[in-house]
């Protein structure tokens, strides 16, 4: 495993973006990843993600079953999210951070406002407190779906056409952000990576590639974040 080293910043926390190593296997045992990212960052919680929009509360490594989004107050715990295409969102406050698993069941079920909404609640902050990194995704441009099924749950926006009968291009990404600044997260506090999953080959792994490749099994790319002490 290798991560990714980039000039942006995240207020109130440091974060990390594993990208494809050397010879690395189409599909790697998920915990083995986790014990290679904690053999150099130390301590890790992560989930077994589900697309759902349950959020848990975290103060120690492991695995949290069946969730979409953890968040700690523990300044010597990272928190990790995996994903194959989905959106991964690093959050980040003065006194917590936390990771969502987005793809598009968790945008419909606004995972990512719920667990801002936890975060202010919780710590009795303002959304003006919030910080947001958005993680190496599928774009756009790379996200072709049905038309009939999709469009009726999200902004027509988030919606280009796909130059294909009955399918147009989806904006995960787009919905993500909005999503934040319906919740009152000020526009320069969201920051997004630009790194496609599925086109930059030579950096992650992309379940649907693979899928269109005809490549058997996937991996998967894991966003973190750990909150600054003090």
């Amino acid at each position: 495993m290798r991560l990714l080293e980039l000039d942006q910043q995240l207020q109130h926390a440091e974060h990390a973006f594993g990208t494809i190593s050397e010879g690395e296997k189409t599909s790697v045992d998920t915990d083995d990843m986790i014990r290679s990212y904690t053999e150099v960052l130390g301590p890790i919680a992560h989930m077994r993600q589900v697309h759902g929009s349950r959020i848990v509360y975290t103060n120690e490594a492991g695995c949290i079953e069946e969730a979409d989004a953890i968040y700690t107050d523990n300044p010597d715990l990272w928190l990790a999210v995996k994903t194959a295409d989905c959106v991964p969102v690093l959050i980040s406050t003065p006194h917590a951070v936390a990771v969502a698993h987005c793809g598009w069941r968790g945008l419909e079920a606004e995972i990512l406002p719920q667990t801002i909404k936890t975060l202010m609640d919780e710590y009795n902050i303002t959304a003006v407190d919030v910080f947001i990194h958005i993680g190496p995704c599928i774009s756009q441009n790379k996200y072709e779906v049905e038309e009939d099924k999709y469009k009726a749950l999200f902004d027509e926006k988030h919606f280009k056409p796909a130059g294909k009968k009955g399918f147009v291009l989806m904006d995960l990404v787009g919905i993500a952000i909005d999503q934040a600044r319906e919740m009152g997260v000020p526009k320069n506090h969201i920051v997004d990576s630009g790194l496609c999953t599925y086109q930059d080959k030579d950096l992650f792994h992309s379940y649907r590639r693979n899928k269109q490749e005809g490549v058997d099994g996937y991996n998967v790319q894991c966003s973190l974040v750990k909150r600054f002490e003090g």
